[in-house]
C-alpha cells in the first residue's frame, strides 16, 4: 500500500509535527495533560554486518554528531572495543 505525504490513514491522528532542525532546542509545546507516553525523534541501532543487532537507543531531542558520537562511546567505551570501521546512514 503506499501512501502520499498529505493522505492519512484511519489510524493516523490530523496532527502535523513540526521536526526541530538538529542540536537546536526545541520549544516546549502547551499541553492540556501530561498522562500520554512520550514521543522520541528517532531510534539508532547498531548492527554487525551479518544484520545481528548489538545496541540500540532512542534519541528525544535530536539525532545529532554529539548524540550518536556519545552512544558510540557508550556501546564502545575502549579503542580496542571499536571495530574497524562505521557506516552512519
Amino acid at each position: 500500500m503506499l501512501q502520499r505525504p498529505s493522505e492519512l490513514m484511519p489510524w493516523q491522528s490530523g496532527l502535523q509535527q513540526n521536526n526541530q532542525p538538529h542540536d537546536e532546542s526545541a520549544s516546549e509545546a502547551k499541553r492540556k495533560n501530561y498522562f500520554g507516553p512520550s514521543h522520541f525523534y528517532c531510534v539508532e541501532t547498531i548492527c554487525a554486518p551479518c544484520g545481528v543487532v548489538i545496541a540500540w537507543t532512542k534519541f528525544d531531542k535530536a539525532e545529532s554528531p554529539t548524540n550518536i558520537l556519545q552512544f558510540l562511546e557508550d556501546v564502545y567505551p575502549t579503542e580496542e572495543s571499536r571495530p574497524a570501521y562505521i557506516c552512519i546512514d
